[in-house]
C-alpha cells in the first residue's frame, strides 16, 4: 500500500476499550524504514476519532524497546 511518500510493509494493532494501536512498519521514498505507531481514540457518540502518531528509526527503535521494559517492569 502506497500513500505517495511511503510503503507500508507490515502492519498490527492491538484494542484497549476506546482506544486502539497500529504498529506500521514503512518504507520512506527514501528507501529507510521506520515504525509509525498511531493512537486512536474513540471521543464518543458523534464525535470523531482522535488519532496521535510518533516515528521510530531503526536506530532508535532499541533504546525505545530498553526503556519501555524498564519502566513497564515498575507496574509488576
Amino acid at each position: 500500500m502506497t500513500d505517495g511518500k511511503s510503503t507500508k510493509i507490515q502492519s498490527s494493532h492491538i484494542r484497549f476499550g476506546r482506544r486502539t494501536y497500529f504498529f506500521d512498519v514503512k518504507q520512506g521514498a527514501n528507501d529507510k524504514k521506520f515504525l509509525k505507531i498511531t493512537e486512536s481514540k474513540f471521543m464518543g457518540e458523534d464525535k470523531d476519532r482522535l488519532y496521535n502518531s510518533f516515528l521510530l528509526f531503526p536506530e532508535d527503535v532499541e533504546d525505545f524497546q530498553r526503556e519501555l521494559t524498564e519502566v513497564a517492569g515498575a507496574l509488576a
